[in-house]
């Protein structure tokens, strides 16, 4: 396995929703091979849903049979930066660096890091955008310093940068974390 796919590469919604979209939320990765979801953010280790639940007065479940609808509905689409990652030297991944990928919580850090080498979707997603009138969210928080990531995420032009909507955000300390989330969401969503 040289290469670890966006498990939803081939989507007709990977990088191009084929519907009026208000709302597009960026986020990083979700690999083949990982626990299989509907949508973006459709595991339940993280908030994004429970959030969008709340400030749209929906549920937004990715597994229910009316999702797509009110998703289409409110003019709401999430596309990931990250198309596949390799390794940097062309082995095979090992057990471990797979793991990292796929395993437990899915952390950014391991493929934001200069571990492996990223095939980015920068340039489709401009291009979604300058063809669509819509608000453009990132869902890293403030993500990595590492150059060459602020690099190819800096050629986005996004609306705005919201708290990551992750159980292992940090966030400030004696803060509920879902609150503070909610809140930052709530200041920056154009309804």
């Amino acid at each position: 396995m040289k290469t670890i796919n966006h498990q939803f590469i081939n989507k007709s919604f990977f990088v191009s929703p084929n519907w009026d979209v208000k709302h597009l939320f960026i986020g990083t990765f979700n690999p083949e091979g990982g626990d299989k979801v509907n949508y973006f953010y459709g595991r339940q280790k993280n908030c994004f849903w429970k959030i969008l639940t709340i400030i749209f007065e929906e549920n937004f479940d990715p597994n229910s049979n009316n999702f797509f609808e009110l998703l289409k509905k409110h003019g709401i689409a999430c596309v990931d930066i990250i198309q596949s990652v390799n390794k940097i030297d062309d082995n095979d991944f090992t057990e471990t660096e797979i793991n990292k990928i796929l395993g437990q919580g899915y952390s950014d850090s391991k493929i934001i890091n200069n571990s492996f080498k990223r095939l980015y979707n920068t340039e489709a997603i401009s291009k979604f955008i300058s063809l669509n009138n819509c608000y453009v969210y990132s869902t890293w928080g403030t993500g990595s310093s590492l150059k060459n990531w602020k690099n190819e995420i800096n050629k986005i032009n996004f609306t705005s940068n919201l708290v990551s909507p992750s159980l292992a955000a940090r966030v400030p300390k004696g803060v509920a974390k879902f609150e503070f989330m909610l809140n930052d969401w709530r200041s920056k969503i154009h309804l």
